[in-house]
């Protein structure tokens, strides 16, 4: 039997950028001490332009301010990707919800559409810990739990990258406007 599947993703329409902006985002990826002046001399516009458009970013929720920890520095050695399937029942999922809340150790978690229906990232200071703190206490809330532990990384997060594939693919022919 063949059953279609209709999937609805309800979210906030996307903030709508031109050039100006993306570039912004791009120099101040690149240096987030950069200057508001530094940027309007770079990006040849004044700088009261470029701090009405940080501003609607951040008002609108585009350019947050976030620090960058680097966790190894910290003792924190162990990253791990985790997936986990259900279908012990209502109760077992609630009590995995709750687990994911409460534990600090687990940094990001999704439900998810694929091999797996959760798909955690979880930080550890070693092997052991990971193993007997984090998880064994999924083991019994799931039906299948798998990991994947780290052991380099191969590319790092790049937002630079993607802003200039962004701004490329949807800009290449239009000039930039200043707002005066």
């Amino acid at each position: 039997m063949i059953s279609n599947i209709i999937v609805f993703v309800m979210q906030e329409p996307p903030f709508v950028s031109d050039e100006l902006d993306l570039l912004i985002l791009e120099y101040m990826a690149k240096d987030a001490n950069i200057q508001f002046k530094q940027l309007a001399d770079i990006l040849k516009v004044d700088q009261r332009t470029i701090a009405k458009r940080v501003n609607n970013l951040k008002e609108n929720g585009v350019l947050k301010n976030k620090i960058e920890i680097d966790w190894s520095r910290l003792g924190v050695g162990i990253s791990a990707y985790v997936g986990a399937e259900t279908g012990l029942g209502e109760e077992d999922v609630k009590k995995m919800y709750e687990y994911i809340r409460k534990e600090p150790r687990i940094i990001e978690a999704y439900s998810t559409i694929g091999n797996q229906e959760y798909f955690f990232k979880v930080m550890e200071t070693d092997l052991h810990s990971l193993r007997e703190e984090v998880m064994t206490r999924f083991e019994p809330i799931t039906a299948k739990l798998t990991s994947s532990i780290i052991s380099s990384q191969l590319k790092h997060h790049d937002d630079v990258a993607l802003l200039r594939f962004i701004r490329n693919r949807g800009y290449s022919n239009k000039k930039i406007k200043a707002d005066t």
